[in-house]
């Protein structure tokens, strides 16, 4: 019997998120560097929504977020101005919170472990880094000074701050911390320890997880038999 489609529907997200990871530093550069990164961004929220096409009012809501963000996206690169970076960087946190929360609860609900839930786990990894890479964003554009870089990347480059964060960002949630980024404000302190913190527990508590459902799965078919 074929499988359902929709079974590999979380490997196209998770395919979408790696080809804007590696293709952002690339293209960043390029005369029309910042639409062909929205366009791969915008592919990932369709990607993302796609995931809850079969729960009717959270794909509803998925769209109708994933369009309030493309459109904050599309005002920072007409206004240029910090008040629209402020409103993107939210939006999209907002966003990413929601898919994560979302795809997670798929992950964990049932109690057998397929490869799509696997790929799902990724997602929400990836989107965890990413979620807490616009939070560094935003904290930088309300309090100017919140971190110390090493790079001499243009103060005035949307796209160059938001690589420098997603680097932190990572960097972080993997506690690899290089240090050529240094948190220094309070609040950018804090959010470095809470995604630290969270990467590490959401590590060792889904792969507990994971593993106990799989142990659950077997006993059931066990008895079964």
């Amino acid at each position: 019997m074929a499988k359902p489609r929709n079974e590999w529907r979380h490997l196209a997200l998770l395919s979408s998120i790696l080809f804007l990871f590696v293709i952002t530093p690339v293209v960043a550069a390029f005369r029309h560097g910042v639409l062909i990164m929205n366009a791969v961004a915008a592919v990932v929220l369709v990607a993302g929504s796609y995931t809850l096409s079969e729960r009717k009012r959270l794909f509803a809501v998925a769209v109708v977020l994933s369009g309030i963000s493309i459109i904050a996206a599309w005002l920072v690169l007409i206004t240029q101005q910090p008040w629209a970076a402020i409103l993107s960087h939210s939006c999209v946190i907002v966003l990413i919170t929601f898919f994560s929360v979302t795809i997670l609860d798929y992950v964990l609900r049932g109690t057998s472990i397929t490869l799509d839930k696997i790929f799902a786990a990724v997602c929400v990894y990836l989107l965890v880094g990413y979620a807490w890479t616009f939070a560094y964003a935003l904290i930088d554009e309300l309090q100017p000074g919140s971190f110390v870089f090493l790079t001499t990347a243009p103060l005035n480059s949307y796209v160059a701050r938001v690589l420098e964060m997603r680097y932190l960002s990572f960097m972080t949630l993997t506690t690899v911390g290089y240090g050529d980024v240094v948190p220094h404000s309070d609040a950018a302190r804090t959010l470095a320890a809470l995604e630290a913190v969270t990467g590490q527990i959401y590590l060792t508590v889904l792969i507990a997880r994971l593993v106990g459902l799989h142990i659950a799965h077997h006993t059931t078919l066990s008895q079964k038999d």
